[in-house]
């Protein structure tokens, strides 16, 4: 979709981030509250994710606090899903895989299990922040 009547000015240049951020104001543009609680939830659990795995492949997470990190992870992304059944929305594409990667955050037995996961978020959410734009 074209960024045509979109009041945002970004300040990325990178065009992979420039493309999700206008594609995060036109959702957010059209009004609609509960999508709009969808992406916010979206990002809070991405940005978890993307915070986690450079602290992970730095040594700066304890192994030990592994169940700490399943709680934190997976409550983000229980938030989303929650909210997403509470507004009719978890029907759409990418709700079935967020479900699988909660799965598999409260099943991880080590952090870099945790950290493998990112990747996958991340690509889910292209495809639910697509989804919620199309809906």
């Amino acid at each position: 979709m074209a960024n045509e009547g979109i009041e945002y000015k970004t300040t990325v240049e990178d065009e992979h981030w420039r493309n999700e951020e206008f594609q995060w104001a036109r959702l957010l543009s059209t009004g609609h509250a509960a999508r709009g609680m969808v992406l916010l939830y979206l990002q809070k659990a991405c940005t978890a994710f993307h915070e986690f795995e450079p602290a992970f492949e730095a040594g700066a997470l304890d192994e030990g606090r592994l169940d700490f990190f399943r709680q934190r992870l997976g409550k983000r992304l229980r938030q989303l899903l929650v909210t997403m059944e509470n507004n009719g929305l978890d029907r759409l594409r990418g709700a079935a895989e967020l479900r699988e990667i909660l799965q598999s955050v409260e099943s991880a037995e080590t952090t870099a299990a945790l950290a493998a996961l990112t990747e996958t978020l991340h690509q889910t959410g292209h495809v639910l922040v697509d989804a919620l734009e199309e809906a």
